[in-house]
């Protein structure tokens, strides 16, 4: 068995090397100092047990439940002790007990819980990977709880597909997506805090330029990233912006329902898959006979939802879906290869009419070590970048990208080099998130000339 070594402290992390660069001159570099991390760790207990180990050498793996030759080697440092001090959920774990360990997520500002068979519970904050200093759960007590919160519907799933995917209120704390599925030691549940409230732009520090998504009246709008990248968050705030300020109306399509709405200006209705239809593909077929103006796809997944997604925007409504891509380019390419070869002709054709704009985000740390900002990519489909989609020129689309920015398109290399001269993420940081190293290094030169002018003009008028 190999060492296992989790070392979470910020400061102790190597950065890459990065010959030549270095941050902007004569920046204040201050930030909002962090919280004071607790230094010293402990050297026993269940988790320890857990994490430090390590096997002699030749000697055999360990079979499921048994240990062979295993002895304590490493240690788990912890972070922060308020993130790593589970409140006490007793010998058994129990209803109120889950409760209760879901609201401590919250009071963490953990994006994530993990609850599974032979490790403590573990936090995932500000995209560090924390496990707790609580104690070992048991099998057979995770797959009690678990069971008392799942439906009829979702029991059937998890004995026919081993996993299901359900969402979770508890009052006055927040909602919660959880996926709970099996593995070898027993049944897991990998827990997103959604929230309850429906964060506006500025309130998630995102672009003012996304704000033109919210007056569009057809074609397919798509948001895109990795998973946890805040794509379900932004897309629900550009529905409820439209729901405050615009009479439409508009349905809703997610695998489980995350955000609720509230009537504002709208009429809003919210479908699950699996519960108020059998699939996605059925629900976008129903919607288009339920005179919609908006319909929210919680994600685009193959062909026949792709299609049918395609269809409906050239028809005359406003389609807004998730996608997994890394970058927007990639997003239109995926897009366009679930069709056979046969087709993807034609599908560039339609894919170029009906496609408004793609938003790719992802989330980085903040330069004080706490927190997470959003970094965005923002593409719109102008005549330049339609040509290039029904060409097959799609590798020619970022350098529209960099020189369209008076048309709100926003680059993501731009973005980086914002946040950078707002010291909300570090120049390493940044360089190393930046898709084109290259046109980063130019914006950042932009911005670093920009800068030496003003102070020259400021000591001219003095």
């Amino acid at each position: 068995m190999p060492l296992l070594e989790v070392n979470d402290n910020p400061d102790d992390l190597t950065q890459p090397s990065m010959s030549g660069l270095k941050p902007f001159a004569d920046e204040d570099r201050s930030v909002a100092p962090p919280r004071k991390r607790r230094t010293e760790r402990p050297t026993s207990g269940p988790a320890m047990d857990m994490a430090r180990v390590r096997s002699r050498p030749g000697a055999p793996r360990s079979a499921p439940g048994k240990s062979a030759g295993l002895k304590p080697t490493a240690q788990i440092q912890y972070t922060r002790s308020e993130a790593t001090t589970p409140p006490d959920y007793g010998r058994k774990l129990n209803r109120d007990e889950f409760d209760r360990l879901l609201r401590w997520m919250v009071e963490q500002d953990a994006t994530d819980l993990h609850i599974t068979p032979r490790f403590p519970p573990t936090l995932r904050v500000d995209n560090r990977f924390q496990p707790s200093q609580g104690r070992v759960f048991d099998p057979g007590e995770i797959e009690k709880v678990i069971y008392s919160i799942l439906g009829d519907k979702e029991r059937k799933e998890i004995e026919e597909r081993q996993a299901t995917d359900l969402s979770y209120e508890i009052d006055g704390v927040g909602r919660f997506r959880i996926n709970v599925f099996r593995q070898l030691y027993g049944t897991s549940a990998a827990v997103r805090h959604v929230g309850s409230a429906i964060e506006s732009l500025d309130a998630l520090n995102l672009p003012s330029e996304l704000s033109w998504l919210t007056g569009q009246e057809a074609g397919l709008v798509l948001f895109t990233g990795p998973t946890g990248s805040g794509k379900s968050t932004s897309m629900a705030a550009i529905i409820e912006q439209m729901n405050l300020t615009r009479q439409l109306h508009i349905l809703t399509l997610e695998a489980s329902i995350e955000f609720l709405f509230q009537n504002g200006k709208s009429l809003i209705q919210q479908r699950e898959v699996g519960v108020h239809t059998p699939t996605f593909l059925d629900g976008l077929r129903d919607a288009l006979r339920e005179n919609p103006d908006v319909i929210m796809v919680g994600e685009l997944r193959d062909l026949d939802t792709v299609s049918m997604a395609v269809s409906a925007g050239e028809t005359g409504h406003l389609i807004m879906a998730t996608m997994h891509a890394n970058t927007t380019v990639n997003a239109v390419s995926r897009l366009i290869d679930v069709f056979p070869d046969t087709q993807k002709a034609g599908a560039r054709a339609m894919i170029s009419d009906v496609l408004k704009a793609v938003v790719n985000l992802r989330l980085l740390r903040h330069s004080s070590g706490r927190g997470l900002v959003p970094a965005v990519d923002f593409l719109k489909i102008n005549n330049a970048v339609a040509t290039l989609i029904r060409d097959n020129k799609l590798h020619q689309v970022r350098q529209v990208i960099t020189t369209a920015s008076g048309e709100g398109m926003w680059a993501f290399e731009k973005h980086l080099v914002e946040l950078t001269k707002r010291n909300e993420v570090d120049y390493e940081t940044a360089y190393q998130a930046a898709p084109d190293k290259r046109v980063f290094e130019q914006y950042a030169q932009s911005y670093q000339e920009e800068r030496d002018a003003a102070r020259k003009a400021t000591r001219k008028r003095r």
